[in-house]
């Protein structure tokens, strides 16, 4: 299945069940398209951006908690969620390999990581590209990285990652720890 700009947060959330985090909600546009969640965490690091998602967290069928938190430092208890879903997230996070052992710490066995993100492009080109444009990049839009080797950062930190659909800087991928 191919990720149309105009649906990606819908197939992203849409399907996933169980007790979900959404690390980086930014303004909420992810909590109204989970359908089959019995419940969502949501962390978001900018308060004015929190702010926004608990109003969006209010209109929401099921329930759902906005914390202002990042991701290196999630306030939910151990083993207690079956879902993480990152959206363009880790291209800004300051320190990846510690928001990976801190999603890691709070998922249940047989937890899942579902991401959507910028990453470093495999061809030369746009990688070059790349790397061009970030630093200009992640100074206007809240240091986002279109850079980033996250998919060689999961293998490195030990998660099982498949990759879904891959496109320049964008990636899609579901990952388990090992």
């Amino acid at each position: 299945m191919s990720i149309s700009v105009w649906n990606w947060r819908e197939w992203l959330v849409g399907e996933i069940p169980g007790v979900v985090l959404e690390i980086g909600a930014g303004s909420g546009a992810n909590l109204s398209r989970y359908r089959r969640a019995a419940r969502v965490f949501a962390i978001e690091p900018d308060a004015a951006s929190a702010q926004q998602a608990q109003v969006a967290a209010a209109h929401c069928a099921l329930p759902v908690s906005v914390k202002i938190a990042v991701a290196e430092h999630l306030p939910i208890a151990s083993a207690s969620i079956d879902h993480v879903v990152s959206s363009l997230v880790f291209c800004s996070v300051q320190d990846q390999r510690q928001a990976l052992r801190e999603i890691r710490r709070v998922l249940r066995p047989n937890g899942v990581l579902s991401m959507i993100e910028h990453v470093r492009p495999q061809t030369s080109a746009l990688a070059i590209a790349a790397d061009a444009v970030t630093p200009y990049w992640q100074r206007i839009a809240h240091n986002c990285h279109l850079n980033r080797p996250t998919v060689e950062v999961l293998r490195g930190e030990k998660w099982d990652v498949r990759v879904l659909q891959r496109r320049g800087v964008f990636v899609h991928l579901e990952a388990r720890p090992i």
